[in-house]
């Protein structure tokens, strides 16, 4: 690795142990944060042990606590700083689509684009590895994509898979600068999904792709993988707002679509907050999470899966009433924050699924709640998400429990010799 990104990666690293925090090693946590059933990643931390030889992928999916990127991001920086940059992974237009996303890169287009969501009502029968897909009726289609410089996380690449349906057998894609291999990428059992792999000669920060020859139905557009031909990890996040283990399951192809892509070897499951606040049902929702594990120990036995159980979110209601202030009366808007009782029903079915079938769990709702005081002004105002320093406080945290595992693996693997 060469010592400009070796510093890049030291400055991640700095920058990210210090963010939600405003008084450094004061604000070091001392209560129980770790990982729940942790033998069970030990097959991962093999793997990441020798990741300066070797690839190592990780998939994080979950909701909107995934989507808008800082929580998976401040991980897999510190994880990508410790044993390396294989690349940024999977990247998707949220711009384009009209939502939020990542800020460490953006997409343009002269295109207008539609989008579908697994949370939409009436979806596309493929939402590709991200559970979200953009579509036009525009001939010829292009996109760019551009990687911020200044991000904490490297945006480098040399090779770009795109993947894409035309909706016919083929097109033809141009690209400046890059040898172009387009195959088909059937990860959904649809034969008209394309694969172009672009390759470069030196390491990149942006391309820009244009499609030709195109049917007269909508183009869609799935998202792109992005590798540096380094050794190391790559860290992908998946996150929908609104998402819930029932979406995924309902489109598994989705679920199928990750497989394919990202071939991960750790998934890092973050759901269970948006069934709070709905009808919650304890049976149901475990069943949820039976199905999507079943499916990616299907697709690859040898996965490590780790759930994490939501933040102790909480319910705001907003009421006004009247009050007679020196002979007259005045109306006054009155905020009440209560506690949500299905969010720790979804934890306790979390830990126990994980606990019954051998997973590694980390329970975040507990750790949110013994650092009650760490996070009292890094809620947003709806008391569901975070602030952008919660977000970051909350990666960090996720990411001393798992260095907290691997350290008693390294000292458990050290005994054996």
């Amino acid at each position: 690795m060469s010592t400009v990104r070796k510093t890049i990666f030291s400055s991640i690293a700095l920058v990210m142990l210090l963010a939600g925090s405003k008084a450094g090693a004061q604000n070091t946590f001392n209560g129980d944060n770790t990982i729940q059933q942790d033998s069970a990643l030990y097959r991962v931390f093999k793997l990441l042990q020798h990741a300066d030889t070797s690839v190592v992928s990780i998939l994080h999916l979950g909701d909107s606590h995934v989507q808008a990127g800082y929580f998976p991001q401040t991980n897999g920086g510190m994880m990508q700083q410790q044993f390396g940059n294989a690349g940024r992974g999977f990247v998707f237009p949220y711009n384009l689509a009209g939502t939020n996303g990542p800020e460490d890169y953006r997409w343009s287009s002269p295109v207008k684009w539609n989008s579908e969501r697994v949370v939409d009502r009436y979806k596309s029968p493929v939402l590709g590895p991200g559970a979200i897909v953009i579509n036009t009726n525009t001939n010829s289609p292009s996109l760019s994509f551009l990687g911020r410089q200044d991000s904490f996380i490297e945006n480098s690449f040399n090779e770009a898979d795109i993947f894409y349906d035309p909706g016919n057998d083929s097109s033809n894609v141009i690209s400046n600068g890059a040898d172009i291999v387009v195959t088909p990428m059937p990860f959904t059992g649809s034969p008209t999904i394309q694969r172009a792999a672009l390759s470069y000669q030196e390491l990149q920060q942006t391309f820009s792709v244009k499609f030709e020859n195109t049917s007269k139905g909508p183009f869609r557009f799935y998202g792109a993988y992005l590798r540096n031909g380094e050794h190391g990890l790559i860290y992908s996040s998946v996150g929908i707002n609104g998402a819930m283990y029932q979406h995924y399951n309902d489109f598994s192809n989705i679920l199928l679509a990750q497989t394919a892509v990202m071939k991960p070897h750790l998934v890092i499951i973050s759901l269970g907050t948006n069934e709070a606040y709905g009808r919650f049902d304890a049976l149901t929702f475990r069943n949820e999470i039976d199905k999507m594990v079943t499916l990616f120990r299907e697709q690859n036995p040898a996965v490590c899966i780790l759930l994490t159980t939501p933040p102790d979110c909480m319910r705001v209601t907003h009421s006004s009433y009247r009050k007679k202030v020196h002979g007259k009366w005045r109306k006054y808007a009155k905020t009440t924050v209560t506690p949500n009782p299905y969010i720790a029903m979804a934890s306790a079915q979390i830990e126990g699924y994980a606990r019954e079938h051998g997973l590694a769990c980390w329970n975040f709702n507990a750790v949110n709640k013994i650092q009650r005081a760490r996070f009292s002004q890094l809620w947003a105002p709806d008391h569901v998400h975070f602030s952008v320093k919660g977000y970051q406080l909350q990666g960090q945290l996720l990411n001393e429990a798992i260095q907290g595992a691997y350290r008693k693996y390294l000292a458990e693997t050290k005994k054996t010799y």
